[in-house]
């Protein structure tokens, strides 16, 4: 059953007792809130997820209230806890649920049974493009631009690796935009879902893009690795792409584990065959039709050829 449709009473007394339980990167984590403003930004965004059925065993316990018992009232501010743990200072009741947000990619890293990279991640015929980048980059924002053209997305933050055989998970969650990509995307998409902005956060403003429903229902799919692209955006710039050998591809890499070292020789075998097999690129856009144009491209060429070398410097 899909969290959208459980009655909303039922729902949110859920919320407030034992929480609801969502299946993510193949992590069972049950949500608990009793914030209303938490509650409904989470039926927003999360609406056409499935609910984990019963009350079995959870791997994560995001646990989100207020402060305390008078900051319903007064200097209102909440605290996250996952399993018991506090695990940020309070913040400001109108960013609550910027700590879900957060927690919940937390969960995720923290399991040291996958490898977890800092990376977007989309994903077209059971093929997937891996966006490497720091924070601010742009990954995101192309990300968003390619599931809204058709991609699936398997996360904008955190590419995860199954251990059983290295191919990608699903962690779906809703597209994190910030400051100025949150018009682009809005201009780029505009029948798309975008949360209302969170102002004033120490990353400035904030919106949330809802992921399409065909990634909400394909999650239990895997893909297969197939490219690498780190993206940087430039204001006017020209497109340009240029490939990168494997030892840069595998610092490129290593540099954006989560866990790569917790993950040991799991970590490592992963990451080299990543830069054996995948084709590597770092990108230079300034609009988003040359970012999907060029991913596209790259990933044509990929399918046609799978074990093609990397082509020459392409500059357009």
């Amino acid at each position: 059953m899909q969290l959208g449709a459980v009655p909303e009473s039922a729902l949110r007394a859920r919320f407030r007792a034992t929480g609801v339980r969502l299946r993510l990167a193949g992590l069972c984590i049950n949500l608990r809130t009793d914030v209303p403003a938490v509650i409904e930004q989470i039926l927003q965004l999360y609406g056409g997820y499935p609910l984990e059925p019963g009350a079995g065993t959870d791997d994560a316990r995001v646990h989100l209230k207020y402060a305390s018992p008078l900051r319903r009232f007064i200097g209102r501010r909440t605290l996250v806890f996952v399993d018991g743990e506090p695990l940020y200072r309070p913040m400001l009741l109108r960013h609550a649920y910027l700590m879900i947000d957060s927690a919940l990619d937390w969960c995720v890293s923290a399991n040291v049974t996958n490898l977890v990279l800092h990376a977007a991640v989309a994903e077209r015929g059971g093929l997937a493009v891996i966006l490497p980048a720091p924070s601010g980059s742009g990954k995101s924002t192309i990300c968003a631009a390619l599931v809204t053209r058709g991609w699936r997305l398997l996360s904008d933050e955190l590419a995860v690796f199954r251990a059983a055989d290295g191919r990608l998970q699903s962690f779906a969650l809703p597209i994190t935009l910030k400051n100025e990509s949150i018009a682009l995307i809005r201009q780029w998409a505009p029948d798309a879902y975008i949360s209302p902005v969170f102002t004033g956060t120490i990353r400035g403003d904030m919106a949330f893009l809802r992921p399409p429903t065909d990634s909400v229902t394909r999650a239990a799919e895997t893909a297969e690795p197939a490219l690498i692209v780190s993206p940087t955006y430039q204001v006017g710039a020209p497109l340009a792409l240029q490939p990168l050998g494997k030892s840069e591809a595998f610092r490129l890499l290593t540099a954006s584990g989560m866990n790569y070292y917790t993950t040991q020789r799991f970590g490592f075998d992963t990451v080299a065959g990543l830069v054996d097999s995948c084709p590597a690129w770092r990108l230079s856009y300034g609009t988003l039709e040359q970012a999907v144009d060029a991913i596209e491209d790259l990933l044509a060429r990929v399918r046609m050829d799978p074990t093609a070398s990397r082509p020459a410097i392409t500059t357009t």
